[in-house]
């Protein structure tokens, strides 16, 4: 009876404390996973861990007289426990990093606390160490996550010089990211101010912008006039305005030294069948990328 219930509170703490810090962090806008679903995928991937906890609760060893060398043992189980199912769900999971710290997020805290639970005799202590891990969990990976992956607000701007040859040339989307036209007007002024004070004083007009992620501000200005001939990868500024253009055999780079980073934005060239000039992956910090397309509108008017 006294195993079946060390299990008992060793699950229900575990899978709680899961639960509260996924719903807690997707209410207060701190989880990085994109929808929904990947919240509903956490709560679910929480119940076997659960009873793993439940089945390390038992075969813990009972508290001694030297109780806070157990809890403290029982404390590093529990996280190493919940790396080691983080890492092996992460092998079978999206691979994406901010996944991977979610999981962390939930699974070591989580681990931690019914682990404590079992192993500690003073309740009360026992909670406020759950109640601290769980903020921490909540508030903390978002800052460790964009400090990894140098998360960044990036903005991307497709531009083309201002002629008859280009007067029909159009990039989808043409703007993403931003939440109305009196922003999108401004950005696209600021980008055209930057691409002069880069050296480059023929007019420009501005195909599309995009802003994704947070953190410093980051601009990547791509001159387009031409259809893509094959595979390009453009790094992604580090913090930093960069400007690319097509030369003969390469993309030309101003400055030329610039930070980067190893993301990259890549441009493909279109399919035989295809009429457009080419296409565009945009990639942000949690893995994923915007795609688009760079083509010649049907009618002659421009947008």
């Amino acid at each position: 009876m006294r195993f079946l219930k060390r299990f008992g509170v060793a699950a229900l703490v575990s899978f709680l404390v899961s639960l509260l810090i996924a719903s807690a962090s997707y209410s207060f806008g701190l989880w990085l996973g994109r929808n929904s679903s990947n919240l509903w995928w956490m709560i679910h991937a929480s119940i076997p861990f659960a009873l793993l906890l439940g089945v390390a609760a038992i075969v813990q060893p009972s508290r001694k007289r030297e109780q806070q060398g157990t809890v403290i043992v029982s404390a590093l189980v529990g996280a190493t426990l919940g790396f080691v199912y983080s890492f092996l769900v992460a092998r079978h999971a999206p691979g994406l990093i901010a996944f991977f710290v979610l999981m962390l997020s939930c699974w070591v805290p989580s681990g931690i606390s019914g682990m404590i639970v079992t192993a500690s005799g003073q309740l009360p202590g026992a909670l406020i160490g759950t109640a601290f891990l769980c903020v921490a969990a909540v508030v903390l990976p978002d800052p460790i996550f964009n400090a990894l992956t140098h998360n960044q607000r990036l903005i991307v701007a497709f531009i083309t010089p201002s002629g008859p040859s280009t007067a029909r040339l159009e990039v989808h989307p043409a703007a993403v990211g931003f939440e109305n036209e009196e922003e999108i007007r401004t950005v696209k002024n600021e980008v055209l101010q930057r691409v002069r004070s880069l050296g480059y004083l023929e007019a420009f007009r501005v195909l599309s912008v995009t802003r994704e992620g947070t953190g410093r501000e980051s601009l990547a200005i791509i001159v387009v006039q031409e259809p893509i001939r094959k595979r390009f990868a453009l790094p992604v500024p580090d913090g930093s305005t960069v400007a690319y253009v097509e030369g003969a055999n390469k993309w030309e780079t101003r400055p030329e030294h610039a930070p980067v980073l190893r993301r990259a934005i890549v441009l493909r060239p279109s399919g035989a069948a295809d009429d457009s000039l080419g296409y565009f992956e945009i990639p942000d910090a949690q893995g994923d990328s915007l795609v688009g397309r760079i083509s010649v509108q049907n009618s002659t008017g421009s947008r």
